[in-house]
C-alpha cells in the first residue's frame, strides 16, 4: 500500500503550496480506462494527484472564484506539460486530465469523464461537499476548501513517477 503522505508540499521555485501524491488507479479507472481514455496508448499504472492552494475558498460561484480557478488551471497545465515533456524524453507516457471538465487533454474524450474530487476522496480519504451549483468541492485537512485538485495518469510505476515529478520541480 502506498503512503498518503505527499512527495512534496511546498514548491520553492514558484513559492506556492502544492501537494503531490502518487497512487495506484482506482478500481473504477482500472475497470473503465478503455472508455475513459478510448485512444490512449497505455494502461494507467499510477496517478499523480496534484493539489494546488487557492488564494481563497472556492465555495462561492462568483467572478473572483472563477478567476482563481482559471489561474490554478493555468498553473496546473503549465506543470502538467512540463511533466509530460520530461516523461516523453524518458519514453514514458502521461495523460493530463483537464481539472474543470475531467476530460483528457491529449486523448479523445469519451461519454464519461474523470471525477477528480471523487478520485481524491477515494484514494486519500479527503472529504468533499456538493455546492449549490452542482459541483463537488474538496475539503483539505489543512487548507479546507481553498484547494484545487488535479490528476495526471501514467504507464510508469510509483518510483518512476516520483523521479519524474521531482525532476520536473527542480
Amino acid at each position: 500500500m502506498l503512503s498518503n503522505k505527499p512527495i512534496i508540499s511546498y514548491q520553492q521555485a514558484t513559492k506556492f503550496f502544492i501537494e503531490i501524491y502518487i497512487q495506484p488507479p482506482t478500481k473504477f479507472i482500472i475497470d473503465n480506462y478503455s472508455i475513459l481514455l478510448p485512444d490512449c496508448k497505455f494502461y494507467p499504472q499510477t496517478i499523480a494527484i496534484i493539489l494546488l492552494e487557492a488564494r481563497m475558498s472556492l465555495e462561492k460561484n462568483n467572478k473572483q472564484v472563477q478567476q482563481e480557478k482559471q489561474r490554478l488551471k493555468k498553473e496546473f497545465l503549465k506543470l502538467g506539460n512540463k511533466i509530460q515533456s520530461i516523461a516523453k524524453k524518458e519514453k514514458w507516457l502521461v495523460e493530463i486530465i483537464d481539472p474543470q471538465n475531467g476530460k483528457p487533454i491529449n486523448s479523445t474524450s469519451s461519454q464519461i469523464n474523470f471525477d477528480i474530487v471523487s478520485i481524491v476522496h477515494e484514494l486519500l480519504g479527503f472529504t468533499f461537499n456538493n455546492t449549490n451549483s452542482g459541483c463537488k468541492l474538496l475539503n483539505h485537512p489543512l487548507k479546507a476548501t481553498a484547494i484545487y485538485p488535479n490528476i495526471i495518469l501514467s504507464n510508469i510505476d510509483h518510483k518512476q513517477m516520483d523521479f519524474l515529478i521531482k525532476k520536473t520541480l527542480i
